[in-house]
């Protein structure tokens, strides 16, 4: 059950992350009038990828510092 609640916390925090990110160069892109911000998410979609690798690699779904 620990696990399991590791993983949905490390869950939430990286989509708590990605929907600021997304909220964020949204709002860049209203304000400026320039689409090309929204290349900024590239960096948020490997979120995913990192995400993906630290679960599967650490015990607690989390890398210790």
């Amino acid at each position: 059950m620990c696990r399991v609640l590791n993983i949905l916390l490390a869950l939430l925090s990286r989509i708590l992350f990605a929907v600021h990110g997304l909220l964020i160069v949204w709002r860049v892109v209203v304000v400026t009038g320039k689409t090309s911000y929204w290349l900024l998410l590239m960096g948020v979609t490997l979120l995913g990828v990192e995400m993906a690798i630290t679960i599967k690699y650490t015990r607690n779904a989390e890398w210790k510092w």
